[in-house]
Order: C-alpha cells, then structure tokens, then sequence
C-alpha cells in the first residue's frame, strides 16, 4: 500500500469522459440544486473526470448522413430518472430553437449526429455547471494509499507531463477498445486495415492516398453487424463515383461468418430487457449459468444484426445490380454510374491474413491484404487480395481489468490474475446443484455470452492502460472473481474485516463493462440515467 499522498484530493475522480460519466456529472450536479440556490453545504463538490481524447467524442467515424440511432430520444442521459433534469434531450432541443421542429418531425429515433452533439451539449453543460474535466489526459495507474484513498495517475498525451490526484471515490468508465478478427491482429496497425470506429477519417484517407488511376479496386467489409452493414452501403456509393476503365468493377466483398444478416428484434416485449426492472431480474439470478442463459437468449437484440430500414436498404441496392445485369445482358448497354459490385460471402472465416506488395497483387496502392478464407461448412479454402479491409467487429471492454490488476488495489479484491470474473454480491458463495433440467436447458444452446461487444454504439473507444510497477500477476490464469453490488461498486473480500475498515475502504464503480452481472443494457445508452442515479445517491449516502 502506498503511504500517503500530497496529491490534491477530490470527492469524486472519474475516469473516462464518455456518455457514461456525463450521465454521472448530471446526476451530481442535479444534487447541487438550480445554479442560482447552490450552495456550499451541497455533496460532491470536487469532481473530477479525465478523458485521453482532446475533446468530446462519441463515435466520430461513425456519424454517417442520415444514420439513426435505434433507441428512443426519451432514453436519454437523464429523462427516465429525472424528466426535469437539465440535462435532457428535449432540454437540449429546447435550447438549441429546435423541439417544434423535432416534434414536426415525427419521428422518436433522432439521427446519430444529432444525438452526438446532444451528448456534447451535455458535457459542455456539466462543465459549465462545475464539473471539472481534463480532456488530452490519460491515466497511467492508480494506486491505494494508506489512508483509504485512491491515488489516480495520468499524463498529458502531447507533452507527458505527469499528475497525480486522489479520491475515495473512483468511477471507472473504460469505454471499448476495438477489436479485429484474430488473423488481422497479428498483421495490425496497418492503414489498410480499418476498425468502423475510424471509418469516416480513415476511408478518406484511403481513397485520398491512392494513386490517379481508373484500375478497379477490391474491398472487403468483415462483420454482419450494424457498422459492418452501414459500412459496406457508404463504401457502395462512394465507389459508384470513382471511374473506373474497360467495362470493370470494383469488388466490395461482405465476409461473415452466419447464413445471412438478420435482423434486430426491437419488438416491444423484447426491448423489455433493456429496463432497469430487467437489470434487478438479472442482477438477482441465483448463478452465472442463469444469467448467461438470459444474455443469449436476448442476443437478437444487440449483437451482430442489423436494423430492417438498413437490411431493405442494402436488399435494393443487391436487387439493382440484378436488374442492371440483366439490362446489360439484354441490350448491351451499361449505365455509367454502375461502378461496384456487392457480394455477400456467408458462412466464411478469415484463417489468416498477411500483408503483400501492390504491384504483385495487382493493387492500386503500395501494399494490399491477402485474405485466406475458410468455408465454415464447405471447409474451402481460398485467397483473395484486397486493396483495404474495413472491420465492423465490435469492442472489447475490458482495459478496466488490466487497470485494476497492475495497481496495488489488485490485493484489496483479490485478483490474482490480468482476467477478472464479475460475481453479483448475491450470488450464494457456495455453487448451486445442478438443475435436473440442465440437458434440456442446454439443448441448442450457443457458446457462452461474453462481456465483450461484437457490435452496436455505446462508449468510445478507450485504448489499453498501460501496466503500473505494482503489478503483482505471476502465473495465475483463472480469472479472479470480484463480487459488485447492484450499485455497480466493487466489493473487497469481508473476511476478516470489521464494518469501520469496510466503511473506510475506498469505492471503486464500474459503468459500462457489467453485462456480465447486469445485463444486456449494460454497453448501451438505454439505462445511463437510471444507472447513473443508482451511483450518485450511494456517493451521497456515503
């Protein structure tokens, strides 16, 4: 344990500035009152969040023209907590001239620009209001020190400047990393191969290096998602404007591993899950086994599907090239605009990828990808080089995990190991029987759900915290269970220790990377104000 620090101490410290903890700071300034009656009696006073980008983000590479969000305006930051919160977003409307226009509008999904320069107009609220935020930051490690408190050390991403602050109250919201197919891993960064988190930068970029040429080129998109999806249609049309010689087309290959895209089940009863008496349901299972059964069994909702305006969208751009074919193959003529071609490869694996000379492969860069495709079923194997490779393969959400096993705090929950195991602090301690009924609650049952986001908008992305001197992991490869409560707070093992040492134990809260024990809510926007509140109020008690 760290003796004690000089560091400037505060009553709450933040890490991550995303949508999670903006919901977090409204939430706290809400406990302050109207600005004209704050006073110096109100909790919480010094907060503090760090956040590594230079300013507020949520998902710039993916605010394509016209994209809508697929949850209602009404699940916001603040409204299903608190519909008077200033904070909403029809607090935003209003104060942007723009709510009898949304409401002319007629329609409860806003498009996904609009939605992020609500969340920005919301964290530039909270700021004004008192929330501190120190944005180009990043946070190198976080250390326990002897008087109960959390020291919390980050840097200055251009500079390196370094500084330390303290808390007992530390709020993790770790946000996700993007995540490539295995095989492309091992050949990344590359700047031709391309995460959905930076599309709109990076495909500008790609068409920007290319040589002045009309040979076609060859693109892949990997993933069957909702990003994969959108990329592939944006990519359509911008290569139908790129001019291309002798009758040729350019190739845009969607590579994923299911029969067909399917799409998401937004139907009333199943969005019921996304409630917060779902998450007590969740919470509340009597094991893990349960709560996995629940997470697969709502899948269809979140991950890897896609929504029907977009499958109908991509269906009739599929159905035009077939109607041009056949145009062309009757008459001989050709529509100039009729520049790509799409085509879907189901059922297909990427073995293993490796980067190849342009020239050699025929490319229009200096370097392209070769793809080795496996046919799932058929057990095929093929190559094929592309020119970039686009991935809508999701986010993994566990940065907080090597955070928290680097640091000293790695001893006060008990981890032993780099992979930590989410236990409801009701789940009984000793294991369940099993049921008479397990062969038939297994039957067709799919592998088990992870904590990891294959799909869908929720945080930015975060990228991975650096490991601090205090990490202690030998060999372990068990993950290490930490029990946390239906408040999201971490729990250190009670053994041992009397109520005044629990009560004087710092508290760590976890938001975003909980699907585990929460639900499927949990990496998404639906419960951020709910869930936010449920943090504050415990703070508060405190």
């Amino acid at each position: 344990m760290s003796s004690q620090s000089s560091a400037p101490l505060y009553d709450v410290i933040g890490l991550g500035f995303g949508p999670a903890n903006v919901a977090i700071a409204g939430a706290i300034i809400e406990k302050w009152g109207p600005p004209e009656t704050s006073s110096s009696d109100a909790p919480l006073q010094q907060v503090l969040f760090i956040e590594k980008q230079p300013e507020f983000r949520w998902h710039p590479g993916m605010l394509l023209p016209n994209s809508r969000m697929q949850i209602s305006f009404l699940k916001d930051l603040a409204t299903l907590r608190s519909p008077q919160s200033p904070i909403t977003f029809l607090a935003y409307l209003h104060s942007q001239n723009r709510l009898l226009n949304f409401i002319n509008r007629g329609s409860f999904t806003p498009t996904r620009k609009e939605y992020s320069d609500y969340l920005s107009w919301a964290a530039d609220y909270v700021q004004k209001r008192g929330i501190q935020v120190r944005y180009g930051e990043e946070v190198v490690a976080v250390t326990r020190c002897d008087d109960g408190t959390v020291e919390v050390r980050s840097r200055i991403v251009e500079t390196g400047e370094e500084f330390s602050r303290r808390s007992k109250n530390i709020i993790l919201s770790p946000g996700g990393t993007p995540k490539l197919p295995p095989a492309l891993t091992a050949i990344a960064p590359h700047p031709r191969i391309i995460h959905s988190a930076y599309y709109l930068s990076a495909v500008d970029d790609f068409f920007a290096s290319l040589p002045k040429s009309s040979e076609p080129l060859r693109i892949a998109v990997i993933g069957a998602g909702q990003s994969s999806t959108e990329v592939l249609l944006d990519l359509h049309s911008r290569l139908n404007a790129l001019p291309v010689s002798g009758g040729r087309k350019h190739e845009l290959d969607m590579i994923f591993r299911k029969g067909s895209l399917k799409p998401s089940d937004d139907t009333p009863f199943s969005n019921e899950i996304f409630d917060p008496e779902s998450t007590d349901m969740m919470f509340g299972l009597p094991s893990k086994r349960e709560r996995q059964a629940v997470l697969r069994e709502y899948n269809p909702t979140n991950y890897s599907v896609v929504n029907m305006r977009t499958i109908d969208s991509l269906y009739e751009v599929m159905y035009h090239q077939k109607l041009l074919d056949g145009i062309k193959a009757r008459t001989g003529r050709e529509e100039e605009s009729d520049r790509a071609r799409i085509t879907l490869r189901p059922y297909t694996s990427i073995f293993a990828a490796e980067v190849v000379s342009g020239d050699a492969a025929g490319s229009s860069g200096p370097e392209a990808v070769r793809l080795t495709l496996h046919g799932i079923h058929t057990r095929a194997v093929s190559q094929k080089t592309y020119d970039a490779v686009f991935c809508g393969t999701g986010y993994d959400r566990d940065s907080w995990m090597r955070l928290l096993a680097s640091s000293n705090l790695a001893d006060h929950f008990g981890v032993k190991s780099s992979t930590i195991e989410l236990v409801p602090d009701s789940e009984p301690a000793e294991p369940r029987s099993v049921s008479l009924f397990a062969d038939m609650d297994d039957a067709g049952v799919i592998s088990p759900v992870s904590s990891r986001s294959t799909d869908g908008f929720s945080t930015p992305p975060t990228p991975a915290t650096p490991q601090s001197q205090h990490s202690k992991l030998n060999v372990e490869t068990q993950p290490s269970k930490v029990r946390i409560s239906r408040t999201y707070r971490l729990l250190s093992p009670r053994a041992g220790k009397s109520d005044a040492e629990l009560a004087d134990e710092p508290r760590i809260y976890l938001q975003g990377c909980t699907q585990s024990t929460h639900g499927l809510s949990e990496s998404l926007l639906s419960i951020l104000g709910v869930r936010a509140g449920l943090v504050v109020d415990e703070l508060c008690k405190a």
